[in-house]
């Protein structure tokens, strides 16, 4: 039968205590003592008294109480140990009969814990991340905005160069190693034999993986000493601003601020829908590689790190949708070099975030039910018409899924959603209203306004790069569908509530042509409703 662990009830143990009196005759105190003992010193101090107080008073004046204390100390330690040997001996015969509820003896030692170590206690108030959100949100609105991005530029100048001293270390010996095994394999047959080569082959692997793994252990202990100090030096400046005036935040050097960015084919609209009700939005038709909006932020001075400093915990938020096969929860790799360019400050770094997301869709994929995850609760989002059921063997996710990571160190995107595409490169495919990766748009646009991001960027034409086979008459066709589509979910996210989408970005491939562009951002305005500019006429001039 399982039983809880119950110490033994309290045992006495009678100390007794020989000694001669004043007049050299022998005589004897004793007393129960309880075990187990609380080692107090008002404990052994009141023991003490009430041995003294069956001698003779005259014991006291000749220091009798000294060798008292010595020898009940002595003992009260010996009989202590031996109660705990006992109880420990008990608790092992338990264990292996089978007789303890461990889970039992794990409940009473962590509620134990939380009792006795602050450590441990359940928290009263906010939380670490919710003291330095709110803490970077008062100082980025302050005077101190230019030391911040001072501060991170210098963080992230540190994690550039040593990325870049690996990337040039592993390159080099990549040449090295490509020379030797050219070398041996000219001799083959010859002065080497194909086990040699092997060996070689092994041998090569294990030295490139160990200095990729001595910069990988360097770069991530850099990045959480840098992380600790920064959030250490973010609540530091926000307890002198309390003893100091508020500070208006400066426009600082304009020169430096304001760097010209590469050009690019862009067009801008403003737009009107709903039937009764109009709100207004922001059209922006563009090309340009989508790396390029999730550049690293510090890679140079401009005004994308003031502008992703302020609106990082607001409700303005901004966000860019990428494709990715469906091989694998795997996100750009050009995108995840960029974020691991510097320290993420505010969330994981991003490796951190996919192994996550991959644990999720492992779990996910034990469930055979195939039901529909929320995007707006969790990092993986279903977003296919049908809710198939998941196999369990292979975690993979199904095309108009996506998921989700944050970045507050890239250029132009507080969120990225990798929507799951696996329409094939070479051989553009008709797709319809109900395809999975435009419902998987709609699920992106919803989730988007529940969570205060104002601003998103989607492929226009579902592809990052243009191909032979996309002719002038498939992308009119693509872009058509895709942009209905946006203007009609865009028009229904009126009736979700949450924050309206106020900038939509349309991405057109960066290798596009001029006219093929010209003509796409014509079609703008005849599937959405451009707002007219009105001419006031002054009628009494003449």
């Amino acid at each position: 039968m399982m039983g809880t662990l119950v110490k033994d009830a309290t045992r006495n143990v009678k100390f007794v205590y020989k000694y001669k009196d004043h007049e050299n005759k022998d005589c004897v105190a004793s007393l129960d003592i309880a075990f187990p003992f609380c080692y107090d010193n008002d404990n052994l101090e009141d023991l003490c008294t009430q041995l003294l107080a069956q001698m003779h008073p005259m014991m006291r004046y000749l220091d009798e109480n000294i060798n008292l204390e010595k020898e009940l100390q002595s003992f009260i330690d010996e009989e202590h140990q031996k109660y705990l040997d006992e109880y420990a001996e008990s608790l092992i015969k338990q264990a292996a009969n089978e007789e303890l509820d461990l889970e039992a003896i794990v409940r009473n030692t962590e509620r134990l814990y939380k009792e006795e170590l602050l450590q441990f206690a359940d928290r009263v108030g906010p939380s670490d991340e919710d003291i330095f959100a709110q803490s970077f949100h008062r100082l980025v609105h302050s005077s101190s905005l230019e030391d911040i991005l001072k501060r991170e530029r210098a963080y992230a100048k540190v994690i550039a160069d040593l990325t870049g001293r690996m990337d040039e270390e592993v390159e080099t010996l990549n040449n090295s190693q490509q020379q030797e095994m050219d070398s041996q394999i000219n001799q083959l047959d010859i002065t080497t034999t194909s086990d040699d080569i092997n060996n070689l082959l092994a041998q090569q692997y294990t030295t490139q993986n160990f200095v990729r793994k001595r910069y990988e252990s360097e770069l991530e202990a850099t990045m959480g000493h840098q992380k600790n100090e920064y959030r250490n030096w973010i609540t530091g400046q926000v307890s002198q601003m309390f003893q100091t005036s508020p500070v208006a935040t400066p426009l600082g050097n304009r020169s430096s601020m304001f760097i010209s960015q590469q050009p690019s084919m862009e067009e801008s609209f403003t737009i009107h829908l709903g039937s009764q009700l109009k709100h207004m939005h922001n059209i922006r038709i563009l090309s340009a590689n989508v790396t390029e909006l999730c550049s690293p932020l510090h890679a140079e001075e401009s005004l994308n790190g003031l502008n992703m400093a302020l609106g990082l915990y607001s409700s303005s938020l901004c966000g860019v949708v990428v494709l990715t096969p469906s091989i694998q929860a795997q996100a750009n790799k050009s995108i995840i070099k960029n974020a691991n360019l510097s320290t993420e400050f505010h969330f994981d770094q991003v490796d951190v975030q996919m192994e996550k997301i991959e644990q999720k869709i492992r779990a996910l994929n034990t469930n055979d039910s195939g039901t529909p995850s929320n995007g707006s609760s969790a990092d993986v989002s279903n977003g296919s018409a049908n809710g198939s059921p998941i196999k369990t063997h292979a975690p993979k996710l199904k095309t108009g899924d996506f998921f989700i990571t944050r970045h507050s160190n890239l250029s132009q995107s507080h969120v990225i959603f990798h929507l799951i595409s696996d329409e094939p490169i070479n051989s553009p495919s008709e797709i319809n209203s109900r395809h999975a990766v435009i419902l998987g748009l709609r699920n992106i646009l919803k989730t988007a306004s529940r969570h205060d991001i104002t601003t998103l960027t989607i492929p226009a034409l579902l592809r990052h790069e243009m191909s032979e086979d996309m002719t002038v008459q498939w992308c009119m066709r693509r872009a058509e569908l895709v942009f209905k589509c946006a203007k009609g979910f865009m028009i229904e996210s009126a009736s979700w509530g949450g924050a309206e989408l106020s900038t939509l970005q349309l991405l057109l491939p960066h290798d596009i042509s001029e006219e093929l562009f010209t003509t796409l951002a014509g079609m703008v305005p005849n599937v959405f409703r451009v707002a007219n500019p009105k001419i006031l006429v002054d009628s009494n001039k003449e």
